[in-house]
């Protein structure tokens, strides 16, 4: 008697989740000619307005200003920028995920295609830890993005007992500074930043979620293929066929996987290609301008909290980075791999056709499975090396030499090195303790 089967769609349900909270699911459960259809459509318009325009277009032309004063310090402009870039990248992946809804509606469907699901007990260990490690990774980003925020937001501004916003904003009619705007807006600033959060936390992983269906998917496509031995034995004993009939069935369904596998791969680059190209594109010029504000802090032993919001802000941004490309490269090496796994099968004294069969089969499996942003660039440790030699973090690494390779899936020298230098490098700034004065401003 089979066991229940997994509900794979557990991988994707937070996040979806998530953005139905905030009223933002693409979907609505409504006829047209419902009231209720347009109080949702109308409480999106507002939501977009209050929280993903008007706090970036106001941060933007605070930011146009201070540099068109000839008064801006290098440290104010990296942060404001970098947050105006976050939130941009937030709108920007939600606006192409709506664009591309239909896609992420196939990958809800393909979940709970029958070729996805398994019953055996390793096979179904296998995909459980998939799905708890989907679960956990949103959790994880959500929590650690709310308490980088919840510290930069609410703790500094507290610390300052509130004398100025927790972000710089320039309402253009409004004197943001006036006293009885300001308190209203700085509570503004403090709730938007909720929404903000989880959807930011929804579109970043929703990828992580499907890439990581996709990985398990190839694990148990490749424990099938490594134990089809035992495989055969168990089908021999339960329909009372021969070997060679076993071995058919059994090499039919792991034909039937593959195809499903490269289908769902292939929604995922379509459902999530433009997100990816978007995060490569402005990641770089996050971490650049995050970097920039960390090394230009004003006397940072005096500014603990500031320095401490500040690199786990860089960390929080690198993680998310490596964690793209390596669900990306784990793809890719993993289906390379089912070529070699088929051809190590007990094939020798297999028919004919079989062989044949085996042959095309070894064939098609040797075209490994890449997810590409937008078509143009892999999504691999590759690309995150480049992305960080873009950076140029291979000037802190304090003259070591550096290494573009990486071997395997794990890091090789250049990138430990290269993050390894920034620490060490804002560590001896922590040590001189630089004074204002040797700050200098944009200008200059």
């Amino acid at each position: 008697m089979k066991s229940a089967a997994i509900d794979l769609s557990r991988h994707i349900s937070l996040q979806i989740g998530a953005l139905k909270l905030f009223e933002i699911w693409f979907y609505i459960p409504y006829n047209m000619k419902d009231v209720r259809f347009w109080l949702r459509i109308w409480t999106r318009i507002v939501l977009g307005i209050v929280v993903f325009v008007i706090p970036t277009g106001s941060q933007l032309i605070y930011a146009v200003r201070l540099i068109m004063s000839g008064n801006a310090e290098i440290q104010e402009v990296a942060g404001i920028i970098n947050l105006i870039l976050t939130e941009l990248l937030v709108s920007l992946r939600l606006l192409d995920l709506s664009l591309r809804r239909h896609r992420v509606s196939e990958l809800a469907e393909q979940l709970k295609c029958e070729e996805f699901q398994f019953h055996s007990p390793a096979q179904k260990r296998i995909l459980e830890k998939a799905v708890d490690s989907s679960r956990r990774l949103f959790w994880i980003l959500l929590c650690s993005c709310s308490s980088d925020v919840l510290v930069h937001v609410v703790v500094v501004p507290a610390l300052h007992n509130f004398q100025t916003l927790p972000l710089k904003m320039d309402l253009v009619y409004l004197d943001v500074n006036k006293e009885s705007y300001f308190n209203y807006l700085c509570a503004y600033q403090i709730l938007y930043k909720p929404m903000m959060l989880a959807t930011f936390a929804a579109v970043q992983t929703l990828p992580w979620a499907t890439m990581t269906c996709a990985i398990s998917q190839l694990d148990v496509l490749i424990y099938n293929l490594e134990n089809i031995q035992d495989l055969v034995k168990a089908t021999v004993a339960e329909k009372q066929c021969t070997e060679n009939e076993a071995f058919r069935d059994i090499f039919k369904g792991c034909v039937l996987h593959h195809c499903s596998i490269i289908k769902f791969v292939n929604t995922i680059q379509n459902a999530f290609g433009g997100q990816l190209s978007a995060t490569l594109c402005l990641s770089t010029g996050i971490l650049g301008t995050t970097a920039v504000q960390m090394l230009s802090i004003e006397s940072p032993l005096k500014n603990l909290t500031e320095v401490i919001w500040v690199l786990a802000y860089l960390s929080i941004f690198i993680c998310n980075l490596f964690i793209d490309c390596y669900f990306g490269n784990t793809i890719t090496v993993k289906s390379m791999h089912v070529s070699t796994v088929i051809f190590s099968c007990p094939w020798i004294e297999l028919p004919t056709t079989l062989k044949k069969n085996l042959v095309i089969f070894i064939a098609k499996t040797q075209r490994p499975l890449v997810i590409t942003a937008a078509k143009l660039v892999p999504v691999s440790l590759d690309t995150f090396t480049k992305t960080l030699f873009v950076l140029r973090l291979s000037r802190w690494s304090s003259g070591h030499k550096c290494d573009f390779r990486i071997r395997g899936l794990g890091f090789d020298s250049w990138v430990g090195q290269s993050i390894a230098g920034l620490f060490s490098d804002f560590r001896k700034i922590l040590s001189s303790s630089t004074d204002s004065e040797n700050v200098p401003g944009i200008w200059q």
